[in-house]
């Protein structure tokens, strides 16, 4: 019996080796064909800041040698990570999914593909507000002070920035989870909805590249939609479980 757990151990890892060489091996072909087109991905990344930079009279600056080479290598990553995400949230589900019964496995499964498309409406919501949050910060700068952006710094604050949001709208996969598995319910977090928000805030405040008040806000507002928002897709599954439950007895009976 010991040599067949050793066995199944070894296995298990040999399995887990071959599918991070895959999923690296599919980042660095992401990574190739973002930086082909790295100069168009570049002037996207930035436009939002473009307009109100200008508007102040401010540029962005190459203050080190190697700072061009740094920005291409990070757009490089961050653009070749979103390429090969579907492949390697394959290789993840692949190696996962035979240790789920049935039910799990079908209860998991669209939550994949959703999970993927509300990161990319995250990135979206927080590539259409920064040039709002650009502006308004950029309003506190001081008289007689010119503005002049380390292109380095700015590009990584932006990924992050995107990033976030990304992040934020994970979300209502979240709550899902915790409702499939009864740690949760819908009057639970319709009751609890002061707390969430707070919750939601620190969180913001978190995975936010910035502390301003401002970021924090734009940040921290969509993801109470989004609470919102899956308070109701709770509620739906309840009564799905219900009615299931209901025509179970029934047939029992």
């Amino acid at each position: 019996m010991r040599g067949e757990g050793r066995a199944d151990l070894i296995g298990h890892l040999s399995e887990l080796r071959a599918r991070l060489i895959r999923a690296l091996v599919y980042l660095v072909i992401g990574m190739t064909a973002v930086w082909f087109f790295l100069d168009p991905l570049y002037r996207f990344l930035v436009g939002p800041i473009r307009k109100p930079l200008e508007k102040m009279g401010g540029e962005m600056m190459v203050y080190e040698l190697l700072e061009p080479l740094m920005v291409r290598l990070s757009i490089a990553l961050v653009g070749g990570l979103i390429l090969a995400l579907p492949l390697v949230f394959y290789e993840v589900w692949a190696f996962v999914a035979p240790g789920l019964t049935s039910g799990e496995r079908r209860a998991a499964r669209p939550l994949v593909p959703v999970s993927g498309l509300l990161f990319l409406m995250g990135v979206a919501m927080g590539y259409l507000m920064t040039g709002s949050a650009v502006q308004a910060l950029l309003r506190f700068n001081l008289p007689e002070t010119e503005i002049r952006l380390s292109l380095n710094r700015t590009v990584l604050l932006l990924v992050k920035f995107y990033l976030a949001f990304g992040l934020g709208f994970q979300l209502p996969i979240v709550i899902v989870l915790l409702a499939k598995i009864g740690i949760v319910d819908s009057h639970m977090l319709t009751r609890r909805w002061r707390e969430a928000v707070i919750v939601i805030f620190v969180a913001a405040a978190i995975i936010t590249p910035t502390w301003d008040p401002i970021t924090l806000t734009l940040c921290a507002l969509p993801m109470v939609v989004l609470y919102t928002g899956t308070i109701g897709v709770v509620k739906v599954m309840e009564r799905r479980a219900r009615k299931a439950t209901e025509r179970e007895d029934t047939l029992a009976g």
